[in-house]
């Protein structure tokens, strides 16, 4: 096997081997991931890498199969700074929709827990992996990938999420752009939401508890309802949030994201007469509010659909130039003939 290394100190032993690796392959049914525990016992990178890619080759247990599938090869690996490149034959372009996602998962999920490998990258052949569309696919990390833990899936989506917290004054909210995978076995508006629990990975102010639990989830005519158990109204102690910002946080991540929703509402245990926080009333249908957004964010936003819309219009103008020119050149061809 080919091992490309930037830096080529050794790792040593350290906390991750000691506690073990959790190694992740499909079940057999090949519609989600399943992992075991494995304690490596090498004693620098290149033994790391070559104990977790054999095991990621041969699943211990009856149940579990690889998630390399049919007649694709791990041709090597380059490691960066604080990024790890995985190499692979021409045959990763063969998988299916779901095979390829769960083989990006499980690769990305095994490798990235390697002490300062914080990103994955996928290349084919050398070249950096491209989706459906053409376009490049971005070093990933764990928690690029969303998976559900019972019933399988039928395929992988992948979305831009547009998560908003709460600022440092707890008044107004910030924008969190986040790519991911999910199953289609989820609603996109759950995992916006589930997101949010998750908290910012940018530094901006948790909006939610993550003790909250989703209850439900329904869409009718463009409006959302969500239902959340009574942990959604602890107050966030180390993080004092407006009631109202905090509930348009959820509002505006979910409407701007999901682009068929046009208002939310939201039950409490399974109750729309309740308050939020004792003080923002539910029982009503909530919509987009981008007063509650940054100023800064809305300068950023506005600019970006500025640069769309000139560039849509310079599209739609060179269109209209070649079809005049065209026009004119088949009127001199006429005029010639003639």
């Amino acid at each position: 096997m080919l091992g490309m290394i930037f830096l080529l100190a050794g790792c040593g032993k350290r906390p991750q081997e000691e506690r073990g690796y959790t190694i992740y392959y499909v079940d057999a049914a090949g519609t989600r991931l399943a992992e075991t525990n494995y304690v490596p016992s090498a004693e620098n990178f290149d033994e790391l890498m070559d104990e977790l890619i054999n095991e990621l080759e041969q699943p211990p247990e009856a149940g579990m199969v690889s998630a390399l599938q049919g007649s694709v090869s791990l041709n090597g690996y380059e490691r960066g700074i604080d990024a790890l490149r995985i190499d692979f034959s021409k045959e990763y372009y063969d998988l299916g929709n779901i095979e390829e996602v769960l083989l990006r998962a499980a690769v990305v999920k095994t490798f990235s827990q390697i002490p300062s490998v914080t990103k994955v990258m996928i290349t084919v052949e050398q070249e950096q992996l491209c989706d459906a569309q053409g376009q490049p696919v971005p070093a990933m990390d764990a928690d690029s990938f969303i998976d559900t833990k019972e019933g399988g899936i039928n395929s992988y989506l992948s979305a831009k999420l547009a998560l908003y917290f709460s600022d440092e004054d707890g008044t107004q909210l910030v924008k969190e752009v986040r790519n991911l995978h999910y199953s289609s076995n989820m609603v996109l508006e759950r995992v916006v939401i589930e997101q949010l629990i998750e908290g910012s990975s940018e530094g901006g102010k948790a909006v939610l508890p993550e003790s909250a639990k989703i209850q439900s989830v329904s869409i009718k005519k463009g409006i959302c309802t969500v239902s959340f158990d009574s942990e959604v109204n602890k107050e966030l102690s180390e993080s004092a949030v407006d009631p109202k910002t905090a509930l348009y946080a959820v509002v505006d991540s979910i409407c701007e994201t999901c682009d068929e929703i046009t208002g939310v509402r939201f039950e409490i245990e399974g109750e729309k007469d309740v308050k939020f926080r004792q003080s923002v009333d539910l029982d009503q249908t909530f919509t987009m509010d981008r007063s509650y957004i940054k100023e800064e964010e809305l300068e950023t936003q506005t600019s970006a659909e500025t640069k769309l819309q000139e560039t849509e219009t310079e599209a739609v103008s060179e269109e209209g130039t070649d079809r005049e020119d065209e026009e004119a050149l088949t009127e001199n061809r006429g005029e010639t003939e003639a």
